[in-house]
């Protein structure tokens, strides 16, 4: 039986949706936080499907649960059936003359600031019955939506080369240090690494600093930092960098609007051997973009080109 959330009608079985969010998360509590549902009602459809099907699909561990062989083989099958059911809801409603086009974007949350809503502004006065949706996150979680199906395109930083994802467009971006304008090292031009981290420093947490831009940087100079402040999220980085408690680490494209209002700096680093981070615009390499994805994946490389390095 069909099911509504959100004003989007599901084909699926609610065990399947169900299914596939527990093995995207690992867990029956985080599953149900996810689904808004309680973990018992997750875990009575689980049990269900695998009555159902004759064959466990999940491992149970201590720390949670793991796909068995053929919950492996059921994911990649649930994965498909919501490819298609997407492509089937948007057919629907052009036969009802009352559908649109749906892009599903996942995107780091630096490009949610201005480029990408700025973006999609101009590209709903040319295509209004596109809808979106958007979904941020660091790179892996990215990469993964977009290799399962979950996201249409994704936008990300320094990805890894993986067999299921196509990078379309990749930019370099200049890596430096940011500070409020009343920092004491807001009057140098450039600054150093070592003069950076002689101040208190605001850095990502360890799961952003993971394959970071940054993480290479310092590997690359032979330094470690301690952080003063540690930030799980772009934003609470930049707003403690406002606020004066510290050297934060991040691309020109992360603070440009903090920049045209005045309220952070962008410092090049002075060492030669910096790594530049790398935006990508990518999308599953085996997947053929429908006409609206397309049209705007080609808007967004004309952004990504014309951004400042």
């Amino acid at each position: 039986m069909a099911t509504v959330r959100g004003g989007v009608m599901h084909l699926l079985l609610p065990g399947l949706r169900y299914f596939e969010e527990v093995a995207r998360q690992g867990s029956l509590r985080r599953a149900a936080e996810r689904l808004h549902v309680a973990a018992s009602a997750v875990n009575r459809q689980i049990l269900k499907l695998e009555d159902e099907l004759g064959v466990p699909l999940f491992e149970r561990l201590p720390r949670g649960l793991r796909l068995s062989p053929a919950g492996e083989l059921m994911l990649e099958q649930v994965r498909q059936w919501q490819r298609d059911e997407r492509g089937l809801q948007e057919a629907l409603g052009e036969i009802r003359g009352s559908g649109c086009a749906e892009v599903r974007i996942a995107s780091v949350e630096s490009l949610t600031d201005q480029l990408l809503p700025e973006v999609l502004a101009e590209f709903r006065r040319d295509f209004p019955r596109v809808r979106f949706v958007v979904m941020t996150g660091m790179t892996d979680a990215i990469l993964e939506r977009v290799a399962t199906g979950e996201a249409d395109i994704g936008l990300c930083i320094n990805p890894p080369t993986l067999p299921k994802i196509h990078v379309i467009e990749q930019v370099a971006l200049e890596f430096g240090a940011v500070m409020a304008p009343h920092h004491p090292l807001a009057a140098q031009a450039m600054v150093s690494l070592e003069e950076c981290l002689a101040y208190p420093a605001i850095l990502p947490d360890s799961e952003m600093f993971h394959g970071s831009t940054l993480q290479q940087v310092l590997a690359r100079a032979d330094l470690e930092a301690a952080p003063y402040v540690a930030c799980n999220r772009i934003l609470g980085i930049k707003s403690m960098a406002r606020a004066g408690l510290g050297v934060a680490f991040l691309n020109r494209l992360d603070i440009a609007r903090e920049r045209i209002h005045g309220e952070l700096l962008f410092r090049p680093l002075r060492e030669r051997s910096i790594a530049k981070a790398r935006l990508s615009l990518c999308r599953h390499s085996d997947r053929d973009l429908p006409l609206a994805t397309g049209v705007l994946v080609e808007r967004l490389r004309e952004a990504m080109l014309g951004i400042e390095p």
